[in-house]
């Protein structure tokens, strides 16, 4: 039976996909970088069982590339702009 074409491959599939895609263009060490809104951020980090979900950022490697991930927080005002 044929494979449906349209099933959405999961989020560490396509990290797979993008560490051999790097691995064939360079032959250097990959380290990839990503600055998510916690959302996202949470939703990466909830497919690991052991990392620390208390910081705010954490790596991976997927066949020699490594993955960093970075909760990006937004800013709050001190009082003293506020005035």
């Amino acid at each position: 039976m044929e494979k449906d074409k349209n099933t959405d491959i999961g989020e560490l599939e396509k990290l797979a996909l993008i560490a051999e895609s790097v691995q064939t263009i360079f032959s250097g060490k990959a380290t990839i970088l990503f600055e998510l809104p916690k959302g996202e951020y949470t939703s990466v980090i909830n497919h690991f069982r052991e990392i620390d979900r208390d910081h705010k950022q954490f790596s991976i490697d997927i066949s020699g590339t490594e993955f960093h991930f970075v909760l990006i927080e937004k800013k709050k005002k001190s009082t003293e702009e506020e005035m």
